[in-house]
């Protein structure tokens, strides 16, 4: 899919502006790579990563081995500890969204200040369509709740937006929510209905360094998306290339003006 290239914060919020509200949800990532879950991602030479049975082991092991630091009272089912699970890394049939677009934009830009001069590779937003997704996948418009569903894999043989209780810090923070991909389904940007349901934004990895700093001026932070201390450290870091950032733009403005 074609997406619209921007080289600014301010032409990315132009485009959020044009398009239909309907496109309520966003996910930013620093490549331009299917939108799949990890747990179905495959390796380059199209080989599944991971099989049926590890799905259901991961999340068995996780349970097992995460007692002494989550308070499993807290969890009401089966599909909220596949939620904490994904944000720990385990992988998932879960794929993150969020309702917030700037967020989305800070996950496609984050690593900005490590990209090489010359890096020619492209970060992207996707904006999706969940009620239009739905409404074909499911067959109902609202976003099924995880927290309330139980047996929501064997419904549809297409990927479908959920909810779930923000009962975790990420989540809260992030005002995240997920797509759930059955067992066989195909990345979300290669069904049927994509191009229905699915906008996109590319990003040189050129610009990614002058919209973060945009961002950072903006007053986003790490911290903001991801409430724990070693977004201290990074916000540190952020604050430190983007000053340094500032300092070479000034020279470059003076250099073009005695030139």
């Amino acid at each position: 899919m074609v997406g619209k290239e921007i080289h600014s914060l301010s032409e990315y919020i132009e485009f959020v502006e044009k398009i239909s509200p309907q496109y309520s949800l966003s996910r930013g990532q620093e490549q331009d790579k299917d939108l799949l879950p990890s747990i179905l991602r495959k390796d380059d030479n199209g080989m599944a990563l991971y099989t049926k049975a590890n799905s259901k082991s991961f999340i068995d092991d996780f349970k097992n081995n995460s007692t002494m630091y989550i308070d499993n009272t807290m969890i009401k089912n089966q599909n909220e500890l596949l939620v904490y699970a994904q944000h720990f890394g385990v992988p998932t049939c879960l794929l993150d969204f969020t309702y917030s677009h700037l967020i989305s934009l800070m996950f496609a830009v984050e690593n900005a200040f490590t990209y090489d001069i010359d890096d020619e590779r492209k970060s992207v937003v996707w904006f999706l369509d969940p009620r239009q997704l739905n409404l074909t996948s499911i067959n109902r418009t609202e976003l099924l709740d995880l927290s309330e569903e139980m047996n929501v894999d064997d419904r549809t043989e297409l990927p479908f937006a959920v909810t779930v209780r923000r009962n975790n810090k990420r989540i809260a923070a992030q005002n995240g929510l997920f797509v759930f991909f059955p067992q066989n389904s195909e990345p979300l940007n290669k069904i049927s209905i994509a191009e229905n349901v699915l906008k996109k934004v590319e990003i040189s990895h050129k610009n990614c360094r002058k919209i973060l700093k945009s961002l950072y001026t903006m007053g986003m932070r790490f911290d903001d998306i991801y409430p724990e201390l070693a977004s201290i450290s990074k916000d540190i870091i952020l604050k430190n290339n983007v000053l340094e950032y500032y300092k070479m733009e000034e020279a470059n403005d003076w250099k073009r003006i005695y030139r």
